[in-house]
């Protein structure tokens, strides 16, 4: 639906393609979640050091982050629902030769080419949401899919850590290809072709230029937007403090002021709780109030939340600072996508969606790396400074943009 026309009332979860997806997903971010506390014991199991078994997990990543714009257009040329079920194919056969690795070699390879599945993957179904929802709810949609792979990352560790010990350690990445593989061949029957009929190639206009000249000349163009570099902002800065700094920062801190493992895992999941309870809210306020109001408070609110986990050294504040930081992630994930969906033209959603994970996944390989040498240099207040300061970065270019969502598509 043209994003002009006025929305019509509905219901997300009425949707067939809407809910698809997020089954979709949950069923994938799962199978992920399994991986993620054995990947870097099995790397090691091959007789190799601390620093080439991160090296595994770190390929992966580079492997995405490289890939996102080609595969971004990619879906534009094979169709969202195409690319969706190789994409989890990719990563599901990628999975079934990890899991079968003779050798580190052998596993550093087919873990890195599952980056390029899973950056397929995800910029296709996070394109397809965005093509397939009316501007009006496209906040709450794309909050409710990140949800979606929030609570299967949450779980799946769990799952994970327990199959490990009876089963070994190759068997949760068997079991993530069949999750993967599943997902797969459910985007290939179910989701509707009705869904993707603007980028389907069979139903498309004149063929649009190909190649990866085409496809950064049209990245380019679209930076030259200022709401659309508004958004590469704001998702760089939510993505350096939501995963990398939680993920690799906290940790860290939580062990010099004395909080046990287990209050962290406490810790982080109440942040991960508070996280799916403010991101719905946070997603309609965006469809009713529009993306500009929201956004500025929401980065301003979370670089205050960052800076005082600084000051948080005891295990009550600790876990207040925690579930606030939750919140703040929660706020500020719905914005980038809607905004980039409001903005993009439609032929060229794959290509936007391709370079909006690339600013996403740049905040979470360089939030660690960054912050994690200001901390050791100058302390974990000017670490977690650095976070609340690119979130107040942020917060600026939203208050400067303008407002990207069409008065007319507005839905209550």
């Amino acid at each position: 639906m043209p994003d002009g026309e006025p929305a019509p009332q509905m219901s997300l979860w009425r949707d067939t393609t809407f809910v698809v997806a997020l089954v979709i997903a949950v069923v994938v971010a799962l199978g992920f979640g399994l991986v993620v506390p054995v990947l870097p014991l099995f790397a090691e199991s091959f007789g190799v050091g601390v620093f080439a078994a991160s090296l595994v997990i770190s390929l992966f990543s580079f492997v995405r982050l490289v890939s996102n714009v080609y595969t971004g257009a990619l879906t534009q040329r094979m169709g969202s629902r195409r690319a969706v079920g190789w994409g989890a194919i990719i990563v599901a056969v990628s999975s079934l030769l990890t899991a079968g690795s003779p050798s580190y070699l052998a596993l550093l390879l087919v873990r890195g080419a599952g980056g390029f599945g899973s950056a397929l993957f995800f910029n296709s179904l996070l394109t397809l949401v965005i093509r397939a929802v009316p501007a009006g709810y496209r906040g709450r949609a794309v909050g409710a899919l990140q949800s979606s792979f929030l609570f299967g990352i949450m779980f799946g560790p769990i799952v994970g850590g327990v199959l490990s010990e009876p089963l070994g350690l190759r068997w949760p990445f068997a079991i993530y290809a069949v999750f993967c593989g599943t997902a797969g061949v459910v985007a290939l029957l179910f989701l509707p072709r009705e869904a993707e009929l603007d980028d389907d190639p069979e139903t498309a206009g004149p063929e649009r230029p190909r190649g990866i000249a085409a496809t950064w000349a049209t990245a380019r163009r679209l930076c030259v937007d200022q709401a659309f570099l508004a958004a590469l902002v704001m998702m760089a800065a939510s993505r350096w403090s939501a995963q990398g700094v939680r993920v690799s920062l906290v940790p860290l801190f939580a062990a010099d002021i004395g909080i046990s493992r287990s209050w962290l895992g406490i810790a982080l999941a109440l942040g991960s709780v508070t996280h799916l309870l403010a991101v719905w809210p946070a997603g309609k306020l965006a469809d009713t109030v529009g993306r500009k109001a929201p956004a500025t408070p929401a980065y301003l609110l979370f670089a205050v939340f960052a800076l005082v986990i600084g000051w948080a050294t005891s295990l009550p504040w600790f876990l207040a600072a925690m579930a606030a930081y939750g919140i703040g992630t929660g706020l500020t994930s719905v914005s980038p996508p809607a905004v980039a969906g409001d903005v993009v033209p439609a032929e060229d959603t794959g290509i936007g969606v391709g370079v909006l994970n690339t600013a996403g996944d740049l905040g979470s390989v360089l939030g660690p790396l960054v912050s994690g040498a200001l901390a050791e240099a100058f302390g974990y207040t000017v670490g977690f400074g650095s976070a609340a300061l690119l979130l107040v970065v942020a917060a600026g270019f939203a208050m400067r943009m303008r407002e990207t969502l069409p008065a007319a598509a507005v839905a209550r």
